[in-house]
């Protein structure tokens, strides 16, 4: 069975390695598509941006008015209680701008001009620098009293640019993300992402992480396929925040070494033994 399903996971396949998850993805692209047709202005879309969560309260509190963004203030909400039981599963299976990015992603390697994995202990220290992102758009937003996080959203733009004029750093910008995004898979979603960096913080406690089984694993290297860029097999527990509970790295694995665990005492003792 393992063989099997090993037979039907192909590095070079262009979305749909992972079926189920796949699927779910591309329903809530359709969720979103429909909205943006059907019922919200596409210059509107930060309304249902889970980044509302911070960034709507600061702008109700510092102009004086009703500036809730229920919508997207929910969203962000359920995104982060849903990270308190896997690691970030709203980047994983629900963004529709971390499923443009898997397609690319794939098509990159597709196409073979997808670049060398980033090191492990680098890729977990650039991390860092959504949180110098994150800081800088809230000081900006203080300061401004403006949305200014969407000059440097993708989706945004890519819903909005036929309504208005781009402005040319964000054009450039937004570009240069989707290029290099064939080259290094999700590189906004690692480093850039000011909601992802904000769930992050929370995935610290998640209930349940990805367990290595050390006994199973013969250290292959077949499951280095994770979307984020982490050595799952850096460890006997992934504990990167990086995790967004994609499973790419366990559908991949030959030997399902792989699986879900409740964080326990006893998983700490072997992690630590």
């Amino acid at each position: 069975m393992n063989a099997l399903i090993h037979t039907q996971f192909s590095r070079l396949r262009i979305f749909f390695r992972r079926p189920v998850r796949s699927i779910v993805q591309l329903f809530f692209v359709a969720i979103f598509i429909g909205l943006i047709i059907f019922i919200i202005d596409p210059t509107e879309i930060h309304e249902i941006c889970p980044w509302a969560i911070v960034e709507s309260p600061i702008l109700a509190t510092l102009v004086s008015c009703n500036l809730f963004w229920i919508s997207g203030m929910i969203i962000g909400l359920v995104g982060i209680i849903a990270t308190l039981f896997y690691p970030r599963p709203f980047c994983g299976w629900v963004c529709p701008l971390g499923t443009l990015f898997d397609f690319l992603g794939d098509l990159g390697r597709k196409l073979r001009i997808v670049a060398k994995p980033v090191p492990h202990w680098l890729n977990e220290k650039m991390r860092y620098f959504s949180f110098g992102v994150l800081i800088i758009v809230v000081l900006g937003t203080i300061v401004s009293r403006r949305v200014i996080c969407i000059y440097g959203c993708p989706i945004y733009w890519l819903c909005a640019m036929w309504k208005l004029s781009i402005p040319i750093f964000t054009a450039i910008f937004v570009l240069f993300v989707l290029l290099l995004s064939m080259r290094v898979k999700r590189v906004f979603c690692r480093y850039i992402c000011i909601y992802g960096a904000l769930t992050s913080l929370f995935s610290a406690f998640a209930r349940k992480r990805l367990y290595l089984n050390l006994e199973v694993c013969d250290y292959c290297t077949l499951c280095r396929v994770c979307p984020m860029g982490i050595d799952v097999i850096y460890g006997l527990v992934v504990e990167s925040r990086h995790c967004i509970s994609c499973g790419e790295c366990v559908y991949s694995c030959v030997k399902s070494a792989f699986s879900w665990e409740k964080v326990t005492l006893e998983i700490d003792r072997r992690k630590n033994g």
